[in-house]
């Protein structure tokens, strides 16, 4: 007499009768019952591991959020049964998911709610008033007016000052941040309403003030704008609250469809963290993994037992609150200058349109030797922001001494930016194991910076492969909303060195590989964050976080691919069909 065939043998029959008649060629079919069967495998696909034991495969599989298989076709046979999801890579081509070094998706992500990024579009300043007077229009009861994106060549006299917004409007304050985030342009109510709430917070921003000390309406250090310094969510009302959260969640849904799966929020706030947990707790990071930096201003260091106190606090937040997908508590963020545009990043030499001009150094080579003590000796990872060479220089000897008191410590304190590095620092930062934390789509540049910084000086801007060489680990990022969170900006310029004016002049040896500006921007960005045994590469035990393409972002460099695509921001938008994290699909296209 036969015997009945169970349920699960049953299902096996008909799951794998199903994947034959589906014409899925490639796919094996197992030979038996599969006692631990994948959640997900994919085949069929020009897979880009990151990983030099293994470069390449056209298979892998998922268990439990984690990679189980990296490999050809035919390996998949063991990993598939019944309800094993199944993604046919069509020859696509697959990349780990791309890690973002330095971003700020959560503060400013919430922020643009309130100053918008649309000023970026702008060609001139008849353009910004029309931008900000339909905004304050469209909604009388926004407590402020914002933006985001300004340029300075834009403004009429080439100064921004109070009285040139209070043309505009003069009813309500405007707050409005520079293209790169340095420099800051308020109207008169501003000035009085936010001198008036924290006076101390609104020197942090570095106001100019003319000869009878009044505030002119330019600020130069507007990296250290924090609303709720001077606002409270309370005041700011729930329209805005909401927003905020809004806000965050486009951010963060906009980077997955660029196959964005990680990002590091390098400037987070005190006064922010409990409404983060809150977005947290309400499934608004489920999507991503997201690592923040708590951000310190040199007032701090007046105050070295308060600074420890919140700095413990802040590795206390991790403790309580990190998971896979959050990281908290281990790193913060400095300033030791600004940008070259508006003349704040810190040079030996003088700018060659400002006679005497160095720049503006934030720290003290004291005080910034302090600070890095202290937050070495709490075992916290620094990130500098540091452009100019003597900045850049000062970064590397405070690394320095606390590497050589603690030879045995891998905090990996990272240079930000590092776009001027002399030769010598890149030398040092190579033998130290001092990363590069560098974002390539700024290297586009502007005219402001090539005139001030001049053509001799521009040679030595972001030398990617030089650091390379050194064996510097240079790691990618956007440094959104300071530029696009799409990495195939960055892809592009990298390996081309295509600068604002559409010439390859600064340099064209410093160009780089594709494969290279993958690598930087995956496994490379997790070594910077501290998560390369989780993420950063296509290997059997880390996190399932991948991109599938329609376009190859190894051949975008290719003539083909420059005749006939359109480069223009926002033109290379759709190039991701598929984003995964964890094993699980975020984004299909």
């Amino acid at each position: 007499m036969m015997r009945k065939p169970s349920e699960s043998i049953i299902a096996w029959v008909v799951s794998s009768l199903a994947l034959i008649w589906s014409g899925c060629a490639g796919l094996p079919v197992s030979p038996g019952l599969v006692e631990n069967p994948a959640d997900m495998v994919v085949y069929n696909a020009r897979i880009f591991t990151s990983s030099q034991a293994q470069p390449a495969a056209e298979a892998m599989a998922v268990r439990d959020e984690r990679i189980v298989y990296v490999g050809t076709d035919e390996g998949l046979a063991g990993f598939i049964g019944p309800q094993t999801q199944r993604i046919n890579g069509k020859n696509r081509r697959i990349t780990p998911g791309f890690i973002d070094n330095h971003c700020h998706v959560l503060w400013i992500g919430g922020f643009v709610y309130l100053m918008p990024p649309d000023l970026y579009a702008c060609t001139d300043h008849a353009q910004l008033a029309a931008v900000l007077k339909r905004r304050a229009e469209s909604d009388p009861e926004m407590p402020i007016i914002g933006g985001i994106g300004w340029r300075m060549e834009f403004v009429p006299g080439g100064v921004p000052k109070k009285e040139i917004l209070d043309e505009i409007i003069s009813d309500r304050p405007v707050i409005l941040m520079s293209f790169s985030g340095q420099a800051g342009w308020m109207n008169s109510l501003a000035i009085r309403e936010l001198e008036r709430r924290n006076p101390v917070a609104f020197e942090e921003l570095s106001p100019a003030r003319d000869e009878n000390g009044e505030c002119t309406g330019e600020c130069r250090h507007f990296h250290a704008i924090n609303i709720l310094d001077f606002y409270s969510f309370d005041e700011l009302g729930t329209k805005v609250r909401d927003g905020f959260r809004g806000s965050i969640r486009n951010t963060l849904d906009e980077a997955l469809s660029y196959g964005v799966t990680a990002m590091h929020d390098v400037q987070l706030y005190k006064e922010f963290l409990p409404f983060l947990i809150e977005f947290k707790e309400s499934g608004g990071l489920d999507n991503v993994r997201i690592r923040g930096a708590y951000y310190i201003p040199p007032e701090r260091l007046e105050d070295e037992h308060q600074l420890r106190e919140d700095l413990m606090k802040w590795k206390q937040y991790g403790d309580a609150h990190n998971d896979p997908r959050f990281n908290m508590g281990e790193s913060v963020k400095f300033y030791i200058d600004g940008t070259p545009d508006n003349h704040t990043a810190f040079f030996s030499k003088e700018y060659l349109n400002e006679r005497g001009m160095l720049g503006e150094p934030v720290w003290t080579e004291e005080d910034f030797c302090r600070v890095v003590e202290i937050v070495d000796d709490l075992g916290i990872q620094a990130c500098t922001h540091a452009n100019g060479n003597a900045g850049i220089r000062r970064v590397v000897n405070a690394y320095e001494h606390v590497i050589h008191r603690s030879p045995d410590k891998d905090l990996r304190h990272r240079v930000e930016h590092c776009e001027f590095p002399d030769p010598l620092d890149i030398e040092r930062m190579g033998r130290l194991g001092i990363p590069a934390a560098m974002q390539p789509v700024h290297f586009y540049g502007d005219w402001m910076v090539e005139e001030g910084v001049g053509i001799d000086r521009m040679q030595h801007y972001m030398p990617w492969r030089s650091l390379e060489k050194a064996g510097v680990r240079v790691s990618f990022g956007s440094d959104w909303c300071a530029g696009p969170n799409n990495p195939f900006y960055g892809l592009l310029i990298s390996s081309l060195r295509m600068n604002y004016k559409g010439d390859d002049d600064w340099n064209e040896t410093e160009k780089i590989s594709l494969e290279s500006g993958i690598r930087h921007w995956t496994i490379d960005s997790a070594h910077a964050l501290h998560m390369e045994n989780d993420i950063g590469s296509i290997e059997v035990g880390k996190f399932a976080d991948f991109v599938m393409f329609n376009q190859d972002p190894l051949g975008i460099n290719s003539w083909w691919f420059l005749l006939t695509h359109d480069l223009e921001l926002g033109q290379m938008d759709r190039f991701v069909d598929m984003t995964v994290v964890g094993g699980r699909i975020v984004f299909k296209r």
